[in-house]
C-alpha cells in the first residue's frame, strides 16, 4: 500500500477503515470470477483492461 500511495501520490486506506471485511471481500471477487469462468465468460474486458478482445481466465481444472 505504501508503494500505491508513492506511485500514485494519492491517499491509499485499507478497505476496513470503511466497514469491510478485506478478506470477506478478497474471496468473494474469487468467486465472482470462478462464477464467470466456470460459464464461460470474459474475465478481461478491452474497457476495463485494455485487452484487445474480451479474454477468458483459462481452462477449469477436473480432478479425478
Amino acid at each position: 500500500m505504501d508503494r500505491l500511495k508513492t506511485f500514485l501520490k494519492v491517499p491509499v486506506v485499507p478497505i476496513e477503515d470503511f466497514g469491510l471485511n478485506g478478506d470477506a471481500l478478497e474471496a468473494e471477487g474469487f468467486a465472482y470470477l470462478a462464477a464467470r469462468s466456470v460459464e464461460g465468460l470474459p474475465l478481461s474486458l478491452p474497457t476495463t483492461t485494455g485487452v484487445k478482445a474480451p479474454a477468458t481466465g483459462g481452462v477449469l481444472f477436473k480432478g479425478s
